[in-house]
């Protein structure tokens, strides 16, 4: 039997950035395009990130969060779930590979102020 798996959202503890207390920067690279936008909220399992333009989903991609306090840089492969528009902005649901292991990056610092 087939299981067909979900667009939707994890329903898993998921953090948010402080948008008025940080702002992570991110670079999702599609074939031989550069999305830019920012890390709206993630999770263990994946991230939502919002861009300027239209992200394409269902593509495999490769994603860099920038750590705003210095110039560490995380990359891993994520895969596009899902997307949605909101007042002019594009919002896109992401997978991380498996493997990546978040609470070894300086991301792991939202996670623990989440489950406080």
């Amino acid at each position: 039997m087939d299981r067909k798996e979900s667009t939707l959202p994890a329903r898993e503890p998921r953090f948010s950035a402080p948008f008025f207390q940080i702002l992570i920067r991110v670079e999702l690279f599609i074939r031989d395009n550069c999305y830019l936008g920012h890390l709206r909220d993630g999770s263990r399992s994946g991230a939502c990130i919002r861009s300027f333009q239209p992200v394409p989903t269902g593509s495999p991609a490769q994603i860099r969060f920038h750590d705003p306090s210095d110039e560490e840089i995380i990359e891993t492969r994520v895969e596009l779930v899902w997307m949605n528009q909101l007042r002019g902005a594009h919002y896109s649901g992401l997978r991380f590979e498996e493997g990546f292991d978040i609470t070894k990056t300086f991301l792991r610092l939202l996670l623990k102020a989440e489950e406080s």
